[in-house]
């Protein structure tokens, strides 16, 4: 077995000196012409030379998107630096997230939250109940048999519903943060009795875990910030159990003065002398003046012929509507319905007109409402915040996830408080402007000029298809 190891050995051996003599015996072979031969400057390191070229937008895999830049190109050169995408805008983004999740939480709250129960003799409400004003005074009536009258009176109705909607969505924005009254009152309560009935031990575990951090603070040679993060939320958890009830009042309450003060703020800038005062004062102004407008004039016009009953105090008005029926025959015909063409045309027109201005208040009212209840939940998480701020990782979030959207929501807020001021202004301006264009359609002239506009673009779309049809063509010669 020696023997035969070793003469295989040095049959290999021999073979392989064969064979390096044979080439290097051999010619080296020649470059191409095209080519120059160029001699390597550098010796082999046995390292890779050939690099892969990342463009921003490539993607790893074999599909139909790998292998192309950001400019959709899917051999890109290599000098050719690739195209910057688009920047993501954080606040804008973040914001709209917030708002979304907070309609969602809404509309949660709305669907599974119980009815809030009349509290027991002595004790205050939750919400202070507000005063009557004169709109919740008014008696929507309409006498008169026949098509024409039934139809005026539903009208009528649906116009004092849609007026009464849109002042008390406006209402309960300037009053309550409907969040707080339908969730945050009632949490907050359920954690005072609970604590109240879990007071001892809930004490001692906080002090255990007060002295167990300072401790490990203190004695521990590198304790980092870890600890000074758990006091705080430690610190935060106790405040929120003892102060549930005040904290969640001064988060709901924060959301209702942003609206109050930016109306104050609007009102000295209007001419108007009456709009002076409190907040309640403006407000009850303003729906006065909108009421009339929009629904005491145009139900004066369908029980008398005329205005004479709009301004007059509600309860006042079914006296003076009897005194002018014995004394005027003309009051009296309108008042049993004997004008039904007009009464059917005045209240159309009176639909009309409050149709858009009710929407947009209740659009805006239910966007207020959702800035409200981002205010307070941002506001309530700012008992995190000392937590975070301890921690230099965590502090530089703090201005993208929770200062800029607390601005962003109570800037809106502001913005739509002051768009619904001047919605109902104009409104009442554009109202008052055509008054004075006659009896029939006084209040009700804008509505009518819109209507008439549409109609002679409807005409002259209807010509045009006509004389379309009507027109000929003939090859190779005239028509």
């Amino acid at each position: 077995m020696a023997m035969r190891r070793r003469t295989h050995d040095h049959t290999a051996s021999r073979a392989s000196a064969a064979g390096a003599a044979e080439t290097a015996e051999q010619p080296a072979p020649e470059p191409p012409a095209s080519k120059p031969a160029t001699k390597p400057t550098t010796k082999p390191t046995g390292k890779p030379t050939r690099y892969i070229r990342l463009v921003a937008g490539t993607g790893k895999g074999t599909g139909s998107g790998a292998g192309k830049d950001a400019s959709g190109d899917t051999n890109p050169d290599p000098g050719t630096p690739a195209r910057r995408l688009p920047r993501w805008h954080p606040l804008r983004s973040v914001f709209t997230v917030y708002l979304t999740a907070t309609f969602l939480l809404l509309v949660i709250v709305f669907a599974i939250a119980p009815q809030r129960a009349a509290r027991p003799p002595g004790t205050p409400p939750a919400v202070p109940q507000a005063a009557t004003w004169d709109y919740q005074r008014e008696t929507v009536a309409l006498a008169g048999p026949g098509l024409l009258n039934a139809y005026a009176r539903g009208a009528v109705r649906a116009t004092a519903w849609l007026a009464r909607g849109s002042i008390e969505r406006q209402r309960d924005v300037h009053r309550l943060n409907l969040l707080d009254y339908l969730a945050g009152e009632p949490v907050a309560q359920a954690l005072a009795r609970w604590r109240a009935a879990h007071q001892v031990p809930l004490e001692g575990v906080t002090v255990a875990l007060l002295a167990a951090l300072a401790a490990y603070g203190t004695l521990r040679r590198d304790p980092g910030r870890v600890w000074l993060v758990a006091v705080a939320g430690v610190l935060a958890g106790t405040l929120l159990l003892t102060q549930s009830a005040a904290l969640s009042g001064l988060a709901g309450q924060a959301g209702v003065q942003v609206p109050n003060l930016t109306l104050r703020a609007a009102v000295q800038g209007d001419p108007s002398t009456e709009l002076r005062g409190g907040t309640q004062q403006v407000l009850e102004e303003l729906s006065t003046r909108y009421w009339t407008a929009f629904v005491a004039e145009p139900l004066s016009r369908l029980q008398t012929g005329s205005t004479v009953l709009a301004a007059a105090p509600p309860t006042h008005k079914p006296g003076i509507l009897a005194d002018l029926r014995g004394k005027l025959s003309a009051v009296n015909d309108w008042a049993i319905g004997r004008h039904g063409p007009e009464r059917a045309l005045i209240a159309t027109f009176a639909v009309l007109y409050l149709l858009p201005v009710a929407l947009a208040l209740c659009a805006l009212a239910m966007l207020a409402t959702c800035a409200q209840a981002l205010v307070f939940l941002l506001l309530l998480g700012a008992l995190a915040v000392p937590a975070l701020a301890v921690e230099p990782r965590h502090r530089r979030y703090l201005p993208r996830w929770w200062l800029q959207p607390l601005l962003a929501a109570v800037a809106l807020l502001a913005a739509v408080a002051l768009l619904s001021f001047l919605v109902v202004r104009v409104a009442e301006l554009a109202h008052g402007a055509d008054d004075e264009l006659g009896l029939l359609l006084a209040g009700s002239a804008w509505p009518a000029l819109l209507l008439a506009l549409f109609g002679r673009r409807l005409v002259r779309r209807v010509a045009a298809w006509r004389a379309g049809r009507r027109a000929v063509a003939i090859r190779g010669g005239a028509a």
